[in-house]
């Protein structure tokens, strides 16, 4: 149902990277439920040219992992041709550039959405990436800069140029630079990119958080697939629910929704991935931001993140998970 180069996946959505988040324990329980295409989190291209930081990086995916796609952020020419040449050469299936991050920090030193404003820059970084790698290579944008004529015009150039040079699939979220995550995304804009460049492959981003709004999005904008990344944080199992949507065999309220109990086993099973990752204490802490988004889903969402968020060692997290949860 998607292809990307020689990826090939049954269902059209992947796990889009997520800075601080896509770990091989959030890559484990998507794939799970049904996820076929995972990213690890977005690597800096100087990270990834220093050897230990690579080494430490892919000794963390297993051969059950693959594919696996690896997103680069960076600016040089020829340090995001070297990393993406490291990441093929470690394992990775696909490289994605990233030319979308909004974070402050990231624009104030011109990397991610900032590019956006220098198409030449991004098709020469592109070009000798291709040449640098012999798998698929994707782009992560946004619709602009900002919301003026002037930006959106860089951005269709960009699609343009890259349509042009055979990029294998463009990620297309549809928000501006400027807007951050405010506002809503603008599918209107990856709607009618698609219509334009019918034969490029491209992945609408940007609120995916249900799985029955994602599957209307994938039908009535007629892209090729979705990349889900904040709505899978915390609610794995939306990737089992948009497959049976897809496959149209139950109707909307008879989909896989995991109950109470079964809810606590999946986040003990996240729990104990993040142990083989992290030592003791980290984990309590690091999984914080992913149990305030496990307890949305609990009749009692109030209350349950309150206390998981405020556990302060994996004993009382455990206990708090096992009252609250029924395991």
């Amino acid at each position: 149902m998607l292809k990307i180069g020689n990826v090939k996946l049954d269902t059209p959505v992947l796990q889009a990277s997520l800075s601080g988040y896509s770990d091989r324990a959030m890559r484990t329980m998507a794939r799970r439920f049904g996820c076929q295409l995972t990213f690890s989190g977005v690597m800096l291209d100087k990270s990834v040219c220093y050897k230990p930081f690579l080494q430490k990086v892919c000794n963390k995916i297993r051969d059950e992992e693959h594919p696996i796609g690896g997103q680069l952020l960076g600016t040089e020419v020829k340090t995001m041709a070297q990393a993406a040449g490291n990441l093929y050469e470690a394992g990775y299936d696909i490289v994605d550039l990233n030319f979308a991050c909004p974070a402050p920090k990231v624009l104030r030193r011109g990397r991610g959405g900032a590019m956006l404003g220098n198409p030449r820059q991004i098709i020469e970084i592109f070009r000798a990436v291709r040449n640098a790698v012999k798998c698929p290579v994707m782009m992560k944008l946004r619709i602009g800069v900002d919301d003026s004529e002037g930006a959106r015009e860089d951005f269709l150039r960009i699609c343009s140029d890259a349509a042009a040079e055979g990029v294998d699939a463009l990620i297309v979220h549809g928000r501006t630079t400027n807007q951050y995550f405010k506002g809503k995304a603008d599918w209107n804009v990856v709607t009618e990119l698609k219509k334009q460049y019918p034969q490029l492959i491209i992945l609408g981003s940007g609120d995916l958080f249900e799985a029955q709004d994602i599957v209307s999005k994938l039908k009535t904008s007629g892209v090729d697939g979705a990349a889900i990344a904040r709505g899978a944080i915390g609610k794995p199992w939306i990737f089992r629910q948009i497959k049976e949507l897809l496959e149209g065999h139950l109707p909307v309220e008879k989909i896989y929704q995991p109950d109470i109990k079964e809810q606590g086993q999946i986040i003990l099973e996240h729990f104990s991935l993040l142990t083989e990752l992290y030592e003791p204490r980290k984990c309590v802490w690091y999984f914080r931001k992913f149990l305030s988004h496990y307890g949305r889903s609990h009749s009692e969402p109030g209350k349950v993140r309150r206390e998981l968020v405020t556990a302060k060692d994996e004993a009382a997290l455990i206990d708090a998970i096992k009252k609250w949860y029924g395991v």
